[in-house]
C-alpha cells in the first residue's frame, strides 16, 4: 500500500511529536549523567577553573579571558555559560553543569527536527521526530554527556543550523538572514571548526550557481560575509604543538581517518561502507540538478547539513588522525551522526518523488525505515561499545579522583595525593585550584573539608529531582510516542494506509524501547558503584596497597548498607 497523498501537519500535533522527542532525548541523557556523572570536574574543567574561574574570585577577571584558547579552540560561549551557571547557583558543581547540557542538546535536537520540518513542507513530523529519537538518546557521543565543557560540541552544531538555516535560507535583509549572519560569526567562538558552518552556506550559495547558471545579487553579499566569517575564524585558530602528534602527516593518514569518519556508524570496513552512508546524498544530488526538481529547498538543507557533518569529518580526520585505535572518539560523533541522518531524509525526500512499479511500490513506502533500521543497529553496537569501554571505565577512574580529593581534604597529605592512581590530567593543576584560598567558597561539595561540606544550592535541589527521575522522564517520552502512534494509525492521521507496515514498525518499536526501559530499572547508580568500588578494591589488594583498598572497602559497605553518597 503506498502513502496517501501528502498533507501538512497542523502545527498542535507536530508540537506533540516534538514534546514526544524532547521528553525522549532529555530523559535519556538525564539517565547517562545519573548513572556515570561525576560531581568532580573532569579534564579540561580542571584548566578552565586556573584560567577562568580562579582570576574572576581573584577579581582580576577581563572580557578577554572569555576568549582565550583552550588548547585549539576559543570556547567563549562555554565559558559563559559556565560563569552565568556558576553565579546562578552560588558554586561550582559539574553535575548541574552537565543537566544544563543536556537540556542544550535536546533543545538541539528540537531544533533540527522542526527545521527538516518546516523544509520538507511540514509534513510526516511523526516520522520525523521517530527517526532523530534513537539518534539523540543512544550514548554513542557520552564524552560530551559526561564532559561539562564539552558544551562547545552543542553550541558548535547549534550555531551551524543557524548559520544554515538563516544565512542559507533567509531573503537577504530579512530578520532570519541577519540572525544566520550573527549565527556564522559566532560559530568560530564554538570550537575551532566553527568556520566550518559559514563555509558550508559559501558551498550552498555555490551548488545554486551549478544548478541555476547564474548568481543573484543576494547571493553574492552572502558569499561575501561567508567568506569574512570563514576568515575571521581562521585568524582566531590556536596551533598547539602538543596536538602536532595527533594529526594527519601523510595523504594516507588523511583519506584512512577520513574513510573511517564518513563510515560511521560502521566500524568494519570502513573504506567499503563510507559508500552506503554517502550513497542516499549521492542520488539526492543527482535528482536535485534535474529540470524542474520540485523539492529544491528541502534536497538544498538536507545537502548543505551533509556538506558540513563532511567538512567537520575532514577537519577531525586532519587534527586527530592518530588518535586512538583509527576509530572516531566517541566526542566527535554529535557532527557524525548528521551524515547519516541527512542520507535517512534523502531516501525519504527521493521516496516521495520514486514509485517503482511491480513489487518495488509495496517496497518503496519502507525504505526510509529500512536504511535508518540498519543504521540504528550499527548504532546500538556503538553505544553499547561507548557503555562498556568509556562510561564504565571513566566512572571507575572518577570514583579513584574522589576518592584521592576526599583523602586530600581530610589528611592535608600532598604526597598521598600524587601516588598513582591519582586525579587527571595533571595532579599538580589540581592541588594548585584546591589549596588556592580564593577560588574555595565555589568548589564544588566533593572539594571541600569533610567538615564543611555545604547542603545543596540553589539549583542544585530540582538538579538532583531531575537525574533522580530521569527514566520517568524518558518512559513519559516514549509512552508519548507509543500513544501518539496508536493515535494516529487509529484515525489515519500519519500519511499512511493502515495496511502499511512502516507505522506498525514504528509503534513496536516504540513499545519495545518501553519494555527496555523498565527491564533496566533495576541498575541504579548504587548497585553500579558498589560493583566498580569492589572492583578497585581488588586492583589495589593485587597490586599491594591494602590501604587504598581498605577505603574502597569501606565504600562499598557503605553503599551496600543504603549509606553511601552514589549521588541522585
Amino acid at each position: 500500500m503506498t502513502p496517501t497523498a501528502p498533507k501538512t501537519d497542523p502545527p498542535k500535533v507536530f508540537a506533540w511529536w516534538l514534546a514526544a522527542l524532547l521528553l525522549v532525548v532529555l530523559g535519556a541523557k538525564l539517565w547517562t549523567v545519573q548513572l556515570f556523572g561525576s560531581p568532580l570536574p573532569l579534564w579540561d574543567q580542571w584548566y578552565e577553573a586556573k584560567d577562568l574561574f580562579r582570576p574572576w574570585m581573584e577579581g582580576s577577571l577581563t572580557w578577554r579571558d572569555f576568549f582565550a584558547p583552550s588548547n585549539e579552540h576559543r570556547i567563549f560561549f562555554t565559558h559563559l555559560l559556565d560563569y552565568t551557571v556558576i553565579s546562578l547557583n552560588g558554586r561550582w558543581e559539574p553535575m548541574l553543569q552537565l543537566t544544563v547540557n543536556c537540556f542544550i542538546h535536546a533543545g538541539f535536537a528540537g531544533a533540527l527536527a522542526t527545521a527538516l520540518w518546516l523544509f520538507l513542507g511540514r509534513q510526516n513530523g511523526w516520522l520525523i521526530c521517530s527517526l532523530l529519537a534513537p539518534f539523540y538518546a543512544l550514548p554513542y557521543a557520552a564524552e560530551n554527556t559526561l564532559w561539562a565543557i564539552n558544551s562547545q560540541q552543542y553550541f558548535m552544531s547549534l550555531a551551524a543550523l543557524g548559520t544554515i538555516a538563516g544565512l542559507g535560507f533567509g531573503k537577504p535583509g530579512g530578520p532570519r538572514w541577519w540572525l544566520g549572519l550573527a549565527a556564522a560569526f559566532a560559530s568560530p567562538l564554538t570550537m575551532a571548526s566553527g568556520f566550518l558552518a559559514p563555509l558550508t552556506v559559501g558551498g550552498l550559495v555555490g551548488l545554486r550557481l551549478l544548478k541555476n547558471r547564474r548568481l543573484e545579487k543576494g547571493g553574492l553579499v552572502t558569499c561575501a560575509l561567508c567568506g569574512l566569517a570563514v576568515a575571521a575564524g581562521l585568524a582566531l585558530k590556536v596551533s598547539m604543538p602538543d596536538d602536532e602528534p595527533l594529526r594527519a602527516h601523510t595523504p594516507g593518514e588523511f583519506f584512512n581517518a577520513f574513510a573511517h569518519n564518513l563510515a560511521w556508524p560502521f566500524i568494519d570496513h570502513p573504506k567499503l561502507m563510507c559508500l552506503v552512508t554517502l550513497l542516499p546524498l549521492a542520488l539526492l544530488l543527482g535528482f536535485y540538478f534535474r529540470k524542474n526538481f520540485p523539492d529544491v529547498r528541502a534536497a538544498e538543507f538536507i545537502l548543505a547539513l551533509a556538506l558540513w557533518s563532511g567538512l567537520q569529518s575532514a577537519a577531525i580526520a586532519f587534527g586527530r588522525a592518530n588518535y586512538g585505535d583509527g576509530f572516531p572518539a566517541s566526542r566527535y560523533m554529535d557532527v557524525l551522526n548528521i551524515l547519516v541522518i541527512t542520507g535517512i531524509f534523502a531516501i525519504l525526500l527521493l521516496q516521495r518523488r520514486w514509485l517503482p512499479p511491480g513489487p518495488g511500490k509495496q517496497i518503496a513506502p519502507l525504505l526510509p525505515l529500512i536504511y535508518a533500521a540498519i543504521m540504528l543497529f550499527c548504532t546500538v553496537k556503538i553505544s553499547q561499545l561507548v557503555v562498556d569501554q568509556l562510561l564504565v571505565p571513566t566512572r571507575l577512574t572518577n570514583l579513584i579522583a574522589e576518592e584521592r580529593v576526599e583523602t586530600f581534604r581530610a589528611t592535608g597529605d600532598e604526597k598521598e595525593f600524587f601516588a598513582a592512581p591519582t586525579v587527571r590530567p595533571d595532579p599538580k593543576v589540581v592541588l594548585g585550584i584546591l589549596q588556592n584560598e580564593k577560588l574555595r567558597p565555589i568548589l564544588p561539595g566533593i572539594c571541600q573539608p569533610p567538615g564543611r561540606r555545604p547542603p545543596p544550592y540553589r539549583l542544585m535541589v530540582p538538579t538532583e529531582f531531575l537525574l533522580a527521575h530521569a527514566t520517568l522522564i524518558l518512559a513519559a517520552g516514549l509512552v508519548l510516542f507509543t500513544g501518539l502512534c496508536g493515535v494516529g494509525l487509529a484515525r489515519n492521521a500519519l500519511g499512511l494506509a493502515r495496511e502499511n507496515l512502516a507505522g506498525i514498525i514504528v509503534l513496536l518499536a516504540a513499545l519495545t524501547a518501553l519494555g527496555f526501559v523498565w527491564s533496566r530499572s533495576a541498575i541504579t547508580r548504587r548497585t553500579m558503584e558498589y560493583d566498580l568500588q569492589c572492583q578497585l578494591v581488588a586492583y589495589f589488594d593485587a597490586n599491594n596497597n591494602p590501604q587504598r583498598a581498605a577505603i574502597h572497602a569501606a565504600k562499598a559497605e557503605a553503599l551496600k548498607a543504603g549509606e553511601g553518597r552514589p549521588g541522585p
